[in-house]
This record gives C-alpha cells, sequence and structure tokens, in this order.
C-alpha cells in the first residue's frame, strides 16, 4: 500500500508499519498539528466492492468504538477518521507494551495474570455486547468484537489491559441476524462460525475460552497440522481435552463450560463468565463446578433433540415380524406404526408379516458415514500419534544424554536442537528428560552473571553480558516455567534498563528498571539480587540516595553483607547530594533557609567521608575523599560566615 515510510497522509507523517488487519494496513505514524504519536489504520480507496463494504464497516466501526471507548478504559481511543490523499484513515490511541502473542512465546502465563487479562476482557465484551447508541439517527444495540485473540489483547506500560481492533466488527445490531465476518482466526473461532461464518456474542466468548485455555496451558485446545484438519476438528463438536494440570480444577470446569459442544450449555454473556471467573480468582465456588461435567462435555450435534419423537421416527428400525402401517391404515400413534397383524389361522403361511421395513433414512445414511470417516480417521491419527510420539520420546532422551555428558555444551546449538525437538508441544510428558536437562543449562548460564555480580565486587558485568543473561533466563522460561526463572529474567532485565536509563539520563527507562526490580522481587522474595539492583538505580539514576539506602538494608535482611562496593555507592550518593545542597544553598544566600541546606550538605558530606575512609584506598575511594574533604571545607567556612555575621 504504502511504499515510503515517511509518506504523509493529510496532517499524518507515516513512521513504520506496525502490522495488517483485515484489509487494512496499520502505521505508527506523528500527527503533525499536535505532535502527537497514534496508530494509523489505513485502507486505500478503491471502486471494487469488497473495498467499498471494508470501508463504509471501518467508517461505522470507527464511531461505534469511540463510544465504547468512552464508557471502557481498556477500549482504544479513536481520535479520528475520514479521507485523505486516496485513503481511509482511523487515527487511534497507540499502545506501548507487548500483546498476549508475544508474551506467550515464553511458554505458559502466570495462572493470577492469566485469570486477571480473562476478566479484563470479559468486561470489555459486556460493555460492548450491550453498548445502545444513535449513529446518523440509526440505533445500533451491541458491538461484537469478532477477532478476540492474543495478537489483539496489548499490556501496556502500566501493565494494563487493552483490547484492539474493535473497527474490524462488521457485527453491529444483535436484534438482527449479524453479518458474516471473514477476519476472525480460525484457532480462535466456534463450531458456529466456521459453519455458518456467523459472529455474534457466543463467538466472542468462545474466542474469549480458547485464548484463557491457552494463557493458562501454553497450548490451543485444538491442535491439527493445517488449516483445513484445524476446522474439521472444531466443527466436529467435539470437546477439546480439559486442561491439563497445573490448571486447578475450578477453572478446569470453567473451560469446559465456556467451549461446550452445545451452545445452549455455555455461558450465555460476558458477564455471567466473568462472575465464574471472579468468583476462581476469589476463592468462592464457581457456577460451571456445581453443573454435569459430562453433560457439558459430551459431543453435540446441531439440530440433535434428544427427546424428539420426530428424531426417535427418523432413527427407528423395523423389526422383523411386525407389520408397518401404510398411509391408508387409519392408524396415526406410533404404537399403530410399531404394531404386528397377526391373522386367525395358525399355519406359517399365515404367520408371515405382511409388510416390509421402509429404507433407511437419507440422514441416517449419511450420519453414519459421518460416525466411519470420523472412526478410520481417529485410527489414522492413533496410528500416526503412537508412532510420532514413540519418536518424540527416542530424540529427546538423545538430547538428553548428550547434554548430561557434555557431548554438546553449545548453548545456542541446545537451543536448537530444543526447538526443532519440542516444536507444537514444549510441555509434553515425554520430554520430561531433556526439558530438565536444557532448562538446567539456561539457568546455570544466567545464573552465572547473576551470581558474579552479587559475589564479586571487582569484576564488572556489561551490557553485552546481562544481554546474554536474559536471553538465558528467557529460554529456560520458555522450556519450563516457574516464577524462580521468571524472577531472574525480570532481574535480567531491570539491570539492563539501568544501564541504559543510567547512561541516556532517561527517566522512562530508569522507572522500567524499578518497575522489573520490583516484579523480580515478588518473585524471588528471599534474594537479595533485585534489592541491589534498586540502589544502584535509585543513587545512580534518580538521584535518591535515602531510597537507595533502604534496598541495601533490605538486601541485608535477606542474607547479603554490604562490601566495598555498596560502601562505595552510599558515599557517592551522600557527596552527590551534599554537591547538590551546597549548590542549590546559593539561590537562598542571606535568608534563613540557607543555614539549615548547608548544615544539610555538612552532614552528608561527613557521611560521605565516613564511609570513603572505610574503604581507602578501593576503587576510586581516595580521590573521591580528597573531594569530599575540600568541599566539607568550604561549608564549614560558610557556616562561621553565618554564625558571626547572621546578616
Amino acid at each position: 500500500m504504502i511504499a515510503p515510510a515517511s509518506r504523509k497522509i493529510g496532517k499524518y507523517e507515516i513512521v513504520r508499519k506496525l502490522g495488517r488487519g483485515g484489509m487494512a494496513d496499520v502505521y505508527l505514524a506523528q500527527d503533525c498539528e499536535n505532535g502527537g504519536t497514534v496508530a494509523l489504520k489505513l485502507i486505500e480507496h478503491a471502486a471494487d466492492a469488497d473495498t467499498i463494504a471494508a470501508i463504509e464497516a471501518e467508517r461505522r466501526g470507527a464511531q461505534l468504538q469511540a463510544h465504547l471507548a468512552a464508557i471502557d478504559p481498556r477500549v482504544v481511543r479513536v481520535y479520528g477518521s475520514g479521507d485523505a490523499d486516496g485513503f481511509f484513515f482511523v487515527a487511534m490511541e497507540y499502545i506501548e507494551g507487548q500483546d498476549l502473542a508475544e508474551l506467550m512465546r515464553l511458554g505458559p502465563l502466570a495462572l493470577g495474570f492469566a485469570t486477571d487479562v480473562a476478566i479484563a476482557v470479559a468486561k470489555t465484551l459486556n460493555n460492548a455486547h450491550n453498548l445502545e447508541i444513535a449513529i446518523d439517527g440509526k440505533d445500533f444495540r451491541g458491538v461484537v468484537h469478532g477477532d478476540i485473540k492474543p495478537k489483539n489483547i496489548r499490556i501496556d506500560a502500566h501493565g494494563e489491559v487493552r483490547v484492539l481492533d474493535f473497527g474490524i466488527a462488521k457485527a453491529l445490531s444483535m436484534s438482527r441476524r449479524l453479518t458474516r465476518n471473514e477476519f476472525g482466526s480460525v484457532p480462535y473461532a466456534s463450531p458456529e462460525r466456521l459453519d455458518s461464518g456467523d459472529v455474534n456474542v457466543g463467538s466472542d466468548l468462545w474466542s474469549l475460552a480458547v485464548m484463557l485455555y491457552e494463557m493458562v496451558t501454553g497450548l490451543q485446545p485444538y491442535h491439527a497440522g493445517n488449516t483445513e484438519w484445524l476446522e474439521r476438528m472444531i466443527r466436529s463438536r467435539i470437546a477439546p481435552p480439559p486442561a491439563p494440570d497445573p490448571c486447578p480444577e475450578p477453572l478446569r470446569r470453567i473451560l469446559i463450560k465456556a467451549m461446550a459442544p452445545n451452545p445452549e450449555l455455555r455461558y450465555p454473556s460476558a458477564r455471567e463468565f466473568g462472575a465464574d471467573l471472579e468468583a476462581f480468582q476469589g476463592g468462592t465456588a464457581v457456577a460451571a463446578v456445581r453443573e454435569d461435567l459430562d453433560a457439558t462435555r459430551r459431543t453435540f450435534r446441531p439440530g440433535e433433540d434428544a427427546g424428539g419423537d420426530d428424531m426417535d421416527a427418523t432413527r427407528r428400525t423395523a423389526v422383523p415380524g411386525q407389520e408397518v402401517s401404510g398411509p391408508d391404515s387409519g392408524e396415526g400413534s406410533g404404537d399403530a406404526t410399531r404394531r404386528t397383524t397377526r391373522p386367525a389361522g395358525g399355519s406359517d403361511a399365515t404367520r408371515k408379516t405382511k409388510a416390509v421395513a421402509p429404507p433407511t433414512p437419507l440422514a441416517y445414511v449419511v450420519t453414519m458415514r459421518v460416525l466411519l470417516g470420523l472412526l478410520i480417521s481417529g485410527v489414522l491419527y492413533a496410528g500416526w500419534a503412537l508412532t510420532s510420539n514413540y519418536l518424540l520420546y527416542q530424540h529427546g532422551q538423545q538430547l538428553a544424554r548428550e547434554i548430561e555428558g557434555e557431548q554438546l555444551t553449545d548453548l545456542d546449538k541446545i537451543w536448537a536442537r530444543w526447538t526443532e525437538l519440542s516444536k507444537g508441544n514444549p510441555s509434553s510428558y515425554l520430554l520430561h528428560g531433556p526439558r530438565k536437562a536444557v532448562k538446567q543449562k539456561f539457568v546455570a548460564a544466567a545464573d552465572h552473571v547473576i551470581d558474579t555480580y552479587r559475589n564479586n565486587e571487582s569484576q564488572l558485568i556489561y551490557e553485552k553480558e546481562w544481554e546474554r543473561a536474559r536471553t538465558m533466563a528467557a529460554r529456560a522460561l520458555a522450556v519450563d516455567p516457574d516464577d524462580s526463572v521468571r524472577g531472574k529474567l525480570r532481574l535480567c532485565e531491570g539491570h539492563l534498563a539501568r544501564i541504559n536509563g543510567t547512561s541516556h539520563r532517561s527517566a522512562q527507562e530508569l522507572s522500567v528498571a524499578v518497575e522489573k526490580f520490583d516484579e523480580a522481587q515478588k518473585l524471588l522474595p528471599k534474594s537479595p539480587d533485585p534489592e541491589l539492583g534498586l540502589a544502584r538505580v535509585y543513587v545512580y539514576g534518580l538521584k535518591d540516595i535515602d531510597k537507595g539506602y533502604d534496598a541495601l538494608q533490605q538486601a541485608k535482611q535477606r542474607g547479603y553483607t554490604l562490601g566495598n562496593r555498596e560502601k562505595l555507592l552510599l558515599a557517592d550518593g551522600y557527596r552527590d547530594r551534599g554537591d547538590r545542597l551546597w549548590w542549590d544553598s546559593r539561590n537562598v544566600r542571606g535568608l534563613p533557609a540557607e543555614k539549615d541546606q548547608i548544615q544539610r550538605a555538612a552532614d552528608d558530606y561527613k557521611r560521605a567521608e565516613e564511609l570513603y575512609q572505610g574503604i581507602s584506598p578501593w576503587g576510586k575511594s581516595i580521590v573521591n575523599l580528597v573531594r569530599v574533604r575540600l568541599s566539607l571545607e568550604s561549608v564549614n567556612f560558610r557556616l562561621q560566615q553565618i554564625q558571626t555575621d547572621p546578616h
């Protein structure tokens, strides 16, 4: 669509392409009038019917999204839409952060976090499904998203859930049949949607359930080698396997209910789905637990009615020796249809059945063929699965032996082997042995950097080494997620943000560093490492010696002994604050506040002097000691002047 990355559309200057959705491309752009950053969705005007329909749908969708964003903070705000330079555009809020697809590349998400995300999305869907507005004199009731999937759910820089791309919704009115939507992704599409192409409340809820299943387990509920087979599996109405451990049983039952083959057994609304998730999150009983698990998971066929007489009649088989009444028999009841006629005579000839069983109904034949096809497919699939599982186990054991025997030590090669081996099913129980061996290698590589920083104060750890440690921790987390490894990953990310923030004097990067270290501390409650990182951020980056001191005290409570490096850190912090106080005192010279400010500077210089003396000649302590003593002399001289001549 747009070849040069710097092309201007209306008042928007294109910066770079962000992605594509449906018939639209989305770009990062700058509003040349106010300097703000926007996500700019563009569709090039054309005369074909599809493009015209898409633009009109997006035009109306932008208005709906703007109204929805006004009542739901999780929905992306719309700044404007219209036509410019041959394009239809929608300018939206640009959300910095990561989408769920990016987060799940490293494996399943933490259970509490995944549930929180699902609850937030359910609340937004409830607001959307119940939205009532008038646009251009026409009343609309309800907006269906139509493409709920991990890529459309973003966690912003503040950790809040944001729901993207309501603009693609073609289904605008819940009071009539909803319009076909071709943009949805097959893995997240409900059986009914794949059958008819319709999008509705139920298809949104099904997509949310699939996404929650994937967040909790790291796997999608349906797996297939290609899209065609995947569609067949979903449309078969065979319930997906229950979420495996460590998924808690109440949440497992919520997922079973949300993806029941029979739509009538699922949650009827986003509000009820979200309420059950909130009950689970709060530790109270969930509605799904009280229901019949087998009934919820039972395979369902559209049009099936277990208690209907017509279906019984369709499936009825004539019994030899019984007469079936014809149209002229004068008897219409089921009993009459099944009645056997016995003549008065007792001969064999007279006891013969007077009617022949009717031919098997077409529906029965079709059903039997479908079942036979599924049976054959199942047998073939089972054979393929057994062979694949055997080979997977053998190759996994070979990898484990090579790692444990140190025949394979290159970490990048180990990662390449594991990625190829575990493709599509990294959590398989058949890979327990190699998973453990691979994870240990990557954790050990990350620990080497972390331990060196903590225990060897004379050896500097540079940015490149922290980047390598972050990569190793991320790989370990992808192999086998747990909070300890996640904490080490956050620790490495914190140090990288600390280095970048301090060197570039970036308040935003320093803020990110604090967030990463805080998260690491929660995941590693007994480790002093996050507090050591925080201390350096506060002292050298944010110039807050008091918070730096508190962080080091927390590290001491976790068993860490402050060494020369930490004492130098504190000394530098007190000296730096003393310099600032001494310099700023010039702004209040001759005023009562000057004496107090200079006295505080003197106190900080004395603390710094004491600390530098205690570690001399380590590091640059001697140079800094001379410097702080000179500053202290100047401060004391001014204090004497003030006391001698207060005016």
